[in-house]
């Protein structure tokens, strides 16, 4: 079926019929009368015709359907079909011309002797016109040619001459040519000279529009031809056939091959959607095309695939060898055939193919050509890094390689190319000659890998630190060498890196060196203090100069912040001064995060100021801060950076009270990446899972992870500090008493030691004193409580401290201490301890003889630890398992009033005049919620809900807290 090609069939079939209906006239009635006579006169119109246009466009099945139509028009059709291969063959046109009428003559003198200068000898000539001159005066003749320009030069001279002998006789044949694209291969003048003669129709055909496709696309599915005159409607099929327009360019072959593709597929009952995959079919015709479009045609469209793109025309011309018009004449045929669309492929598919034409060897010897003429041209590092990926082996052994790749590696980074730049320094590495060179590809790579890869990190700083030991590590990469080296709890070979950029250290000093020194120095002090006591002072003093240097540069200006926030437990003098310091430094580590991204250089020093955050106590600015990062780490796909801040996020958690949140987090990081990976880092998640699962009762899964194997160099570093006091917590928990205070202790001397002594780290005082508790040791208890509570900490250890210090006091002391508790906790949102200490407060009332106000506490427990997830905080006496796993209280019947006992209650009527708003105020602020939570869920300001409590407590008769009743149901409570 041919669409959209009405108008020239219509034209070339009323051509053809002038021709027979000239002749008869011309044979019949006198020349010069059949002249004035017929208005289709072929001298008039033209005696030659010629329809050209792009490779596939349909110009063969175009000339077919004419000549079908005027088969019976008494025209005598003599016909041939050329071809590039058969160019060569002199007068093989000819002799496909007049296969059929050698009967009426004999042979032709095709190949006599001809004269000089001469490409056909005169005798052929006028044999040619004689023999054509005879068929004519029997009938009307018409020579049809496809593809002209694959023509013979010497059959061309033979129809130059017979057509302009008959023109000056006014008689003979006409000529119908179709003719292609030959791109880079110069027309033969003879051709030329013929077709500038041609005075009949010239018809130009394209590639079909989108309402063709549909139209094509309409009668192959039987859904019938398009009403005339209608626009293509939003149907299935006009989708359709937009998306076959797009990946065709409308070209008829690749449509139907297309279609041809989907065949088994329609005829199994599918209906006929968007989706038109490339199958074989479709990539064999489109390979035709690329091949017809001329000489050059595939070598170019094999450049063209190998740059990816037609531009810069120069570089592509270089590339193939050619010149820069030939290069232009085939992405011009290319893009009118509908392979290309602008300066690139159309479709992948094909792309492929094309390259595949290409043997290996080929590919690789053009992909090293590519590469070196993109570097030459001053392409960027990415264009030239693909092609140079693309063709091992065979790199060219030149030094601008490994630096190319380099610099690509890096601006692939900035894109979030990770694999990419990887590749390119795995690269860069196997190309550079230069030792030092290779140690830093090597480094930079291990660096990028730790993002995307963790698991794979070690085994890259296998080679660095195996150079390290043989002493051909240059002092520089010694010391970038030194964290990796930490993390992996190789502590022995980092400290060999040190002592070797130490002894290496050039005199004068180098400024740069004595920074990086520093730098390592406060990363030991903060981390990683074990080893810096074995060192024995090789690093010297902390330098205030390079510390200054460091605040400049911000490259470990978070180290520095969090090694302050660690030492200020120790260092400073009283309770304001340290107030004072951590305010300091909290500020100094926000600034730091709103003035960088995260990335490969900066995520160590994100890490140290979100730990900062966190030390302090300022929980609700370190969640928002990760939560904010962990968001920009999954943008990156950077599962190493994801899996250390969800660990951080996890201790975050819990310190909030929220043990459920804080299981999840931990469970996720350790997910992220395998143990090994973890490194001695693992102490961080894998005690903020211990201490998540504890706080939910779930022990025999805590005791699992406790007997989890860790790296013995774990307990040397900070991160063994959260692990002891968390596996000390859970022997608190089992009863094993006595264990559980030895981990107390054992964390608190590491930490007076290692000049860390931070309850924001890990309050091991308050262990201490809870094991001492459990002990019966109620003085040492007692002891230790208030040994935290004179350190002046935050307010969420402050109300831990009050509540174990309640606990070793007498009964009467008891709910003063616990009642500061609650406040304190409860303003902090620390949920899980507000549970225990409700619980204890309940306890202590009833035994006092307040059941109604120890009732009160130990609802309000429960419902905080149902909220929260946590088992633990829930009320222990009088219990019974709920059905989601948390210990609630049995129902109680009201104990008869103790006799002097004062008991405060809530007059309904009065309960009844609170406003809806006042209701749900206080109905949070009974399930523990804070000022700041309350006005988060109800979206208003904490100055309003400190108004609406303010009312709440003078109609219901209280004057604090602890004292709203949450026996008011509301849903509010229980909504996100």
């Amino acid at each position: 079926m041919l669409v959209e090609r009405d108008e020239q069939i219509a034209k070339l079939t009323a051509w053809v019929t002038g021709v027979a209906r000239t002749h008869t006239a011309t044979y019949s009635a006198g020349h010069a009368a059949a002249r004035r006579n017929a208005p289709d006169d072929p001298v008039r119109a033209g005696r030659t015709a010629v329809v050209s246009g792009p490779v596939a466009a349909g110009k063969t099945a175009l000339l077919h359907r004419v000549l079908e139509l005027t088969a019976e028009s008494g025209v005598r059709i003599l016909s041939a079909v050329t071809s590039a291969s058969e160019q060569h063959i002199p007068f093989g046109v000819v002799e496909e011309l007049l296969r059929d009428t050698a009967d009426t003559a004999g042979p032709l003198p095709l190949h006599g002797a001809a004269g000089n200068g001469e490409l056909v000898p005169a005798q052929t000539l006028m044999a040619f016109h004689a023999r054509l001159a005879g068929l004519v005066a029997r009938g009307p003749v018409l020579i049809a040619i496809d593809d002209v320009q694959y023509a013979d030069p010497q059959s061309l001279h033979c129809l130059l001459y017979a057509l302009g002998r008959a023109r000056s006789t006014a008689g003979g044949p006409a000529l119908v040519v179709t003719r292609g694209p030959d791109a880079g291969a110069p027309a033969p003048r003879v051709l030329d000279e013929l077709l500038r003669q041609a005075e009949g129709p010239h018809l130009r055909l394209g590639p079909l529009s989108a309402r063709g496709v549909e139209e094509l696309l309409a009668h192959r599915t039987g859904e019938g031809p398009l009403p005339a005159g209608a626009a293509p409607g939003p149907s299935r099929t006009a989708r359709a056939a937009a998306s076959l327009h797009t990946a065709t360019g409308g070209n008829p072959l690749l449509v139907h091959s297309l279609l041809d593709d989907r065949v088994p597929r329609l005829r199994a009952g599918e209906a006929v959607d968007g989706s038109f995959p490339a199958g074989e079919q479709f990539v064999q015709n489109a390979l035709i095309c690329v091949h017809r479009t001329g000489a050059e045609g595939l070598r170019v469209a094999q450049g063209v695939a190998l740059l990816g793109s037609a531009s810069p025309r120069p570089l592509l011309a270089r590339l193939v060898e050619s010149d820069e018009r030939t290069v232009a004449e085939v992405v011009d045929a290319l893009g009118g055939t509908g392979i290309l669309q602008g300066e690139r492929f159309r479709h992948g598919t094909v792309r492929r193919a094309v390259l595949e034409s290409l043997a290996d060897d080929a590919v690789a010897a053009l992909r090293r050509r590519a590469a070196r003429l993109s570097y030459e041209a001053g392409a960027a590092p990415m264009v030239v890094a693909a092609h140079l990926l693309g063709q091992e082996p065979g790199l060219p052994d030149e030094d601008w390689v490994p630096g190319v790749l380099a610099a690509a590696a890096h601006t692939a980074l900035a894109s979030q190319r990770v694999e990419f730049a990887v590749r390119c320094l795995r690269l860069a590495e196997e190309c550079s000659h230069d030792e030092r060179e290779r140690f830093q590809l090597r480094a930079d790579m291990a660096k990028f890998i730790w993002r995307t890869k963790p698991s794979a990190w070690a085994q890259e700083l296998q080679p660095l630190n195996a150079a390290l030991r043989q002493g051909t590590l240059p002092v520089g990469d010694s010391l970038r060498l030194v964290g990796g080296l930490l993390w992996n709890g190789w502590i022995d070979d980092a400290a060999s890196a040190i002592q070797h950029a130490v002894d290496g250290m050039p005199q004068p000093p180098d400024p740069t060196m004595t920074a990086q020194l520093s730098h390592v120095r406060i990363l030991l002090a903060s981390t990683y203090p074990t080893l810096l006591g074995l060192l024995d002072g090789a690093l010297g003093p902390d330098d205030g100069a390079a510390a200054r240097h460091t605040a400049e540069d911000g490259a470990m200006a978070g180290i520095r912040v969090l090694h302050g926030v660690l030492s200020a437990g120790t260092a400073a003098p009283g309770h304001r001064e340290r107030a004072a310091l951590d305010e300091d430094s909290a500020l100094a580590a926000e600034r730091i995060l709103a003035g960088i991204r995260l990335t490969d250089e900066t995520h160590f020093t994100i890490r140290a100021c979100l730990l900062s955050l966190l030390y302090t106590e300022r929980l609700g600015e370190a969640a928002l801060w990760t939560d904010r990062l962990l968001d920009e780490a999954a943008a990156h796909d950077a599962p190493g950076w994801t899996a250390v801040m969800q660990a951080m996020r996890a201790h975050m958690a819990l310190r909030r009270g929220e043990p459920a949140q804080a299981r999840l987090l931990a469970e996720q990081a350790l997910e992220q990446l395998t143990p090994h990976a973890w490194g001695v880092g693992i102490g961080m998640p894998l005690s903020a899972l211990i201490e998540a699962r504890t706080a939910m009762g779930d022990h025999e899964a805590a005791a699992a992870l406790v007997d989890h194997p860790v790296p013995e160099k774990m307990l040397l570093t900070r991160y063994g500090l959260h692990y002891l006091y968390a596996r000390g917590g859970h022997r608190l928990a089992t009863g094993r008493h006595h264990a559980a205070l030895t981990d107390f202790m054992a964390c608190g001397r590491l930490m007076r030691e290692w000049n860390m002594d931070r309850e924001g780290l890990a309050p091991w005082r308050i262990g201490v004193a809870e094991a001492s508790l459990a002990l019966g040791a109620r003085d040492q208890a007692e002891r230790f409580a208030r040994e935290q509570l004179a350190r002046g900490p935050g307010p969420r250890v402050r109300g831990l401290a009050l509540r174990v210090l309640a606990a070793a006091r007498p009964l009467a002391d008891r709910p003063a201490l616990l009642d500061r508790a609650v406040t304190l906790l409860q303003e902090e949102g620390d949920a899980h301890e507000l549970a225990r200490t409700l619980t204890d407060l309940g306890t202590a009332y009833e035994r006092l003889g307040d059941a109604a106000q120890g009732r009160s506490c130990t609802r309000r427990a429960w419902r905080i630890a149902e909220v929260r997830g946590a088992r633990e905080g829930a009320p222990r006496s009088r219990t019974e398992p709920s059905e989601t796993g948390i210990t609630l209280p049995r129902a109680m019947p009201a104990p008869a009033p103790v006799p002097g006992a004062a008991v405060r209650t809530t007059r309904p009527s009065a309960a009844s005049a609170l406003t809806d708003a006042e209701r749900r105020v206080a109905s949070l602020a009974a399930h523990g919620y804070t000022n700041r939570e309350i006005g988060a869920k109800l979206f208003i300001t904490v100055s309003t809900v400190e108004q609406h409590l303010t009312r709440v407590y003078r109609k219901i008769n209280i004057t604090r807290r602890q004292d709203l009743p949450v026996s008011w149901e509301s849903d509010v409570a229980h909504t996100a």
